[in-house]
């Protein structure tokens, strides 16, 4: 009776182990790059001379300072704020 009940109990487990792990496959990947307007990493890139490791520090620092927005949003504040201080 036990060893039913444990060969019962493993067949259920991994039943559901598997019914979650296709719906898990079958859930769309995020790919935040691939929506991302090539224009604002070239006006980034052309705003800072080319200097790909001051873009992504900025870029970092901006999703430090304000989790939860979007990678277009960071962009766009990284620019903004560039051509705010390059006014002063």
């Amino acid at each position: 009776m036990t060893n039913v009940f444990i060969f019962v109990l493993v067949a259920v487990l991994l039943s559901l182990t598997y019914v979650l792990w296709q719906q898990i496959k079958q859930q769309p990947r995020f790919q935040p790059k691939s929506k991302l307007d090539k224009s604002l990493d070239q006006q980034l890139l052309t705003m800072l001379g080319g200097d790909q490791p001051a873009a992504l520090r900025l870029l970092r620092s901006a999703r430090k300072n304000n989790p939860g927005r979007s990678y277009l949003w960071y962009h766009e504040k990284v620019i903004r704020d560039l051509s705010r201080d390059r006014r002063c």
